[in-house]
């Protein structure tokens, strides 16, 4: 679920990216970039590329398995940006949230209305963050590839001013860390302005049963399948146990301490592996195919649907001209990364799985979550 917040894991600490003198400089620029008021004046070459992007993001905003399967394939050839396979990661347990409204697991507990007002909720953040974060990506490559700044054309895209001095420390540092927490940054505080903060969803998301169910009773985890050693047979769990998701620094929180446990060296090549072997369906069965089925007459497992047997695409409009960042004071210590230690929830999952089944009265007749 997109809501990443509150979390129980072990010992986070807590480490700069960037040297104290670095620190003071960038910190000075982005504060100049909030009274920049200079016009953007593009060619035509930069104005058939801004379409180009734009036209491109549409494309791959169709759904959530669209989104999903665009950021692995960026990072695949840009391996430097890591928020770009976070994103991928965080993007797949969204699709998890999405068909879990339609599973044998926990549908039961909600009506249509309920359901379809948690999707929308679910989808809306997955495009509005994919809608703001792609263009950035398309950016980098282009300014990549033809080694010159194409960031200047941030605001064409309706970018927040905080991207343009980092996008452009990054082109000079390559400091992966730093970006990726740029980003975690920009788009929660995105997110926050267009979504989180509305009357609407504080009405119908936060005092839902869904909510209620899902959050205050510790039934949300983010999950990255991995395995210790490539001959066992199951997947095992890495990831965080949230609570809540109402508050955009705690957000934020969450977001470094997955950045911490995606690219753990013990844990990175073998999610990154899964990632690529098993494509995002939005079911539940790709990564515990004993347990869970995308076949909704098996009796002997938990229904798990594909995203396009749950749901519907839904066509989004999006917000222009509206930048959240306004005081330097909102993006205060965004660079102080966070390490965890390893952080396995297969237990914590299967526990919350059987506390479900038992809510629900319902029972497997062959499979018994250990």
């Amino acid at each position: 679920m997109l809501g990443l917040l509150k979390t129980f894991a072990p010992n986070p600490k807590e480490y700069p990216t960037v040297q104290e003198s670095e620190r003071i400089k960038l910190y000075e620029e982005i504060n100049q970039s909030l009274n920049n008021l200079t016009p953007v004046f593009t060619t035509q070459t930069e104005r058939n590329l801004i379409r180009e992007i734009y036209k491109e993001t549409e494309q791959h905003n169709v759904n959530n398995l669209t989104r999903t399967e665009a950021y692995l394939r960026f990072f695949s050839k840009h391996k430097e940006i890591h928020w770009s396979f976070l994103a991928h990661m965080v993007s797949r347990n969204g699709g998890y949230s999405m068909t879990d409204l339609k599973s044998s697991l926990v549908s039961h507990f909600f009506d249509n209305e309920k359901r379809q007002i948690m999707f929308d909720f679910l989808e809306r953040a997955n495009a509005l963050i994919f809608y703001d974060a792609y263009p950035q990506l398309l950016l980098y490559e282009k300014s990549k590839n033809e080694n010159r700044s194409y960031f200047h054309l941030l605001p064409a895209f309706h970018i927040s001013k905080f991207m343009i001095p980092i996008w452009n420390y990054f082109l000079s540092s390559s400091n992966s860390s730093l970006l990726t927490l740029a980003l975690i940054t920009n788009e929660q505080n995105y997110v926050e302005k267009h979504l989180m903060s509305s009357q609407t969803t504080k009405n119908k998301i936060f005092h839902t049963l869904p909510y209620v169910l899902q959050e205050k009773m510790g039934l949300t985890h983010v999950i990255f399948p991995y395995k210790r050693y490539p001959f066992l047979r199951y997947y095992k769990l890495s990831g965080i146990e949230v609570h809540e998701f109402s508050s955009v620094s705690e957000r934020i929180q969450i977001g470094k301490q997955l950045y911490s446990i995606l690219f753990s060296k013990h844990q990175y090549n073998s999610i990154y592996s899964f990632a690529n072997y098993f494509g995002h369906s939005g079911s539940r069965s790709d990564y515990w195919p004993h347990l869970y089925t995308k076949d909704n007459h098996h009796v002997h497992k938990i229904y798990s649907p594909s995203l396009p047997h749950a749901w519907n695409d839904v066509s989004h409009s999006f917000p222009t001209k509206q930048d959240w960042f306004t005081d330097i004071a909102q993006i205060k210590s965004f660079e102080i990364g966070i390490t965890m230690n390893e952080t396995d929830i297969t237990k914590d999952v299967k526990r919350d799985l059987n506390m479900l089944l038992a809510l629900g009265k319902l029972k497997l007749t062959k499979h018994k979550i250990g």
